[in-house]
């Protein structure tokens, strides 16, 4: 099976892995993604994927869908290189290639932040919930099939379910979600070079002065980024999803969905 991964052009330079954190969403990744910035590292995060645009969102979907539901050749470090080339800290992705991204990156240091699996279970349901549950109804269903932009965003968050929760389902997979939770942290101390990983807990404590030592940086002035509350999250998906919205609303003037996606489309945006 042909792979978008093949048919991207060999990048010309590809930076050094210098940090893989292996944390899962919703345990302080994103604050942990701004932080990097201000240590001056050029991060990756499903932030950065939604922002790249459909490329990133394929190629994240693509690496899931091989590796996990048999859609084709897994990535390799050729296909990982390629994909993730511009970036030196990668943050989030690795949680689904613990193996992968230790055996490819040995010089790397490396980090896991683990929480407790039922405030991560609160977490989920506030945040990764909303674009998973999203994509299968009006009107993002319905958008889906206009806007390529929307296509991506909800096959990606099918794969999210379905590898997640075991294909599950959100609700009925969460137990072996939070049982993955623990069992992959262990397997990341167990795999992990001692002396090159950082392994911490969110309610522990987690900051400038944990991550600043192991990276070798000094204590920035500024205060530790606390971003990505729910709220937060939330608001990030109306920014990256209105204009798509909106845009689908002019794709279909001029037909008979006007009145009932269009309704639909305002009613969702002032949620």
């Amino acid at each position: 099976m042909s792979r978008l991964i093949d048919r991207l052009p060999t990048p010309e330079k590809v930076r050094e892995k210098e940090l893989i954190v292996f944390s899962r969403s919703r345990v302080g990744t994103f604050s942990l993604f701004q932080a990097l910035q201000i240590l001056g590292y050029r991060p990756y995060h499903m932030y950065e994927v939604v922002i790249q645009g459909v490329t990133h969102l394929q190629l994240f979907e693509e690496a899931l869908r091989c590796k996990f539901l048999g859609a084709g050749k897994p990535y390799g470090k050729a296909e990982f290189d390629k994909w993730l080339a511009n970036y030196d800290a990668i943050v989030e992705i690795p949680q689904f290639f613990i193996e992968e991204f230790i055996e490819f990156y040995p010089d790397a240091k490396f980090m896991i932040v683990e929480r407790d699996v039922d405030a991560w279970e609160r977490s989920v349901y506030n945040s990764i919930a909303e674009p998973i549950k999203a994509g299968k109804t009006f009107p993002l269903n319905v958008i889906q099939h206009i806007d390529g932009f929307i296509k991506v965003f909800v096959t990606l968050h099918d794969a999210f379910e379905q590898v997640m929760f075991h294909g599950k389902g959100l609700d009925a997979g969460m137990e072996d979600a939070k049982r993955d939770c623990i069992l992959d942290a262990q397997k990341v101390k167990r795999l992990a070079p001692k002396d090159q990983l950082l392994a911490c807990t969110l309610e522990g404590g987690f900051g400038w002065e944990q991550i600043c030592p192991f990276l070798d940086k000094e204590i920035p002035k500024t205060r530790y980024p606390k971003g990505n509350a729910p709220a937060e999250f939330q608001a990030l998906l109306k920014t990256v999803i209105g204009p798509h919205i909106r845009s689908s609303i002019f794709k279909v003037l001029g037909t008979a969905m006007v009145p009932v996606v269009g309704i639909a489309m305002l009613a969702y945006m002032r949620q």
